[in-house]
């Protein structure tokens, strides 16, 4: 009687563990998933960083060289008033 108690209880732990068990696979499945899934969501915004730094550094460029190109039109927009032209 004692054996049989002792066989049912430790089947009874031998399933509950086995269920643990199964609970904890999928807990580091999920866990792996989601790790993974965070990767991909940094190497995204990794990648946005990248196009704003480019577009950053474009911005700046085309700002100089507007400057510079404003600065070159008041020299040639002096240069040209010397020439005068005659109205009939």
């Amino acid at each position: 009687m004692i054996a049989k108690k002792t066989a049912e209880k430790l089947q009874i732990i031998t399933n509950d563990v086995t269920s643990v068990a199964k609970r904890i696979a999928e807990i580091t499945k999920a866990s792996e998933e989601q790790a993974l899934a965070i990767s991909q969501v940094m190497e995204g915004i990794n990648q946005v960083a990248e196009v704003v730094q480019s577009n950053s550094a474009t911005s700046e460029e085309s700002a100089s060289a507007s400057e510079e190109l404003a600065s070159q039109s008041d020299v040639l927009a002096e240069l040209v008033s010397i020439f005068k032209l005659k109205r009939n």
